[in-house]
């Protein structure tokens, strides 16, 4: 994915933004909406209905109680799309496969014209059927529990969480993906976020495993503790 400059993510969420101790997640190798998928939307305008942006202000992100440190829980999507880890698309004549290196996740999208199958219930990453439009390829995905959040700030969802996706090929090397997000439990109104990815035919995915929550809040908290 295309990162957002380092100066935007500082104009976006302060200066301190970039204290980051984790390789490989630094300020310049991450996307503005995965701090905050409704980082376009201008102070007080964000459609949070009201019970939704309380759950939110209780949101302790990074910490304790946020989905994705826990090992028996996933960060969901469309989360792991917005991550600086890299992705890896695999197609074939009636699936396409989605693997993330985060969280060592995946997606099957059918694309047999099948219809959305809500008989297994709600799931961490949905239910996924596409279809191509021209040279644009569309995935819908519902069927999701609201145990996620959207961002690593902290939004939350709905059951009735709804995500349109719309990939194309803007050239060789670089994927468009527009994702439309709507879940009238939790939100007034659908938006849309705009992701470029990158071509990176010689990368691989990386070894990524579950650790415990404690021990990887000790590791963090000694990293960011002065030496006396």
């Amino acid at each position: 994915m295309d990162p957002t400059p380092v100066e935007e993510m500082k104009r976006l969420f302060g200066n301190d933004v970039g204290n980051v101790n984790v390789p490989g997640m630094e300020i310049g190798t991450q996307h503005k909406y995965a701090f905050d998928i409704l980082a376009d939307f201008k102070p007080g305008e964000a459609p949070l209905r009201p019970e939704i942006a309380a759950r939110f202000r209780r949101a302790p992100s990074f910490g304790p109680g946020d989905p994705a440190l826990i090992c028996t829980g996933v960060m969901g999507f469309p989360l792991a799309d917005l991550l600086s880890e890299p992705i890896k698309i695999a197609q074939a004549p009636r699936l396409t496969i989605v693997l993330y290196e985060a969280g060592y996740l995946h997606r099957q999208i059918f694309t047999d014209g099948r219809p959305h199958d809500t008989a297994l219930g709600p799931s961490w990453m949905g239910d996924s059927i596409g279809h191509w439009e021209g040279d644009t390829f569309v995935a819908d995905t519902v069927n999701f529990n609201d145990k996620t959040w959207l961002d690593r700030m902290g939004h939350p969802h709905s059951d009735a969480l709804h995500v349109v996706e719309r990939i194309r090929r803007r050239n060789h090397d670089h994927l468009v993906d527009d994702i439309t997000i709507e879940d009238p439990k939790a939100y007034t109104k659908p938006w849309t976020v705009h992701l470029d990815f990158l071509l990176r035919p010689t990368w691989t995915l990386g070894e990524q495993f579950c650790e415990d929550q404690d021990s990887f809040l000790d590791i963090e908290k000694k990293e960011t503790t002065p030496a006396k």
